[in-house]
């Protein structure tokens, strides 16, 4: 385990390094180089902190309103026989939305139920094969301004349900 750990701390010290001798190699001026790359990072960041801003707060008055256990009140009512935990909903709403939210529920969801157990299992399955796939879309549209987002937008949160239903089978066929 030290060796992994002693390994990335100096994988990105040795990279670093490759990228700046590269670049005096190529008589290239590197700290001008850099200093374009934060700027054009700067201009990003700054275009994009409106739909941040945007969607920190949708998911915050979410959270605050009550909306999402009213959802999973009516979602488990409905879904119970078919072996889904109840504590597992809210992270399978809020994942496609937001991922640091999504980590605190199944880090909440693991320290509650344990690692090992059926629900830690398949927190830890939703959470790895899951995107923020309305997060990612709304970041892509706003910074292309791309307006027809709609079939990239279902086909991604298509492709989280599934992940999800494959993964409730897999733990329920024992495969995990």
């Amino acid at each position: 385990m030290k060796f992994i750990q002693y390994f990335s701390s100096s994988a990105v010290i040795f990279i670093i390094a490759f990228i700046i001798i590269y670049g005096v190699l190529e008589k290239k001026n590197v700290f001008e180089i850099f200093i374009k790359g934060v700027v054009e990072g700067e201009k990003l960041v700054v275009s994009l902190f409106p739909t941040w801003l945007g969607l920190f707060v949708a998911v915050g008055m979410l959270k605050a309103s009550g909306v999402v256990d009213f959802l999973v009140e009516k979602v488990y009512f409905f879904i119970k026989s078919f072996f889904l935990y109840k504590e597992i909903l809210p992270l399978i709403f809020l994942r496609p939305i937001s991922g640091s939210t999504a980590t605190v529920i199944g880090t909440e969801i693991i320290r509650n139920c344990g690692v090992d157990t059926d629900i830690g299992l398949l927190t830890s399955c939703i959470m790895g094969s899951t995107e923020t796939t309305i997060y990612v879309v709304a970041l892509y549209a706003s910074k292309i301004k791309n307006k027809d987002f709609k079939p990239i937008l279902i086909i991604g949160l298509i492709a989280d349900f599934l992940c999800v239903l494959f993964s409730i089978f897999a733990l329920k066929w024992g495969l995990m």
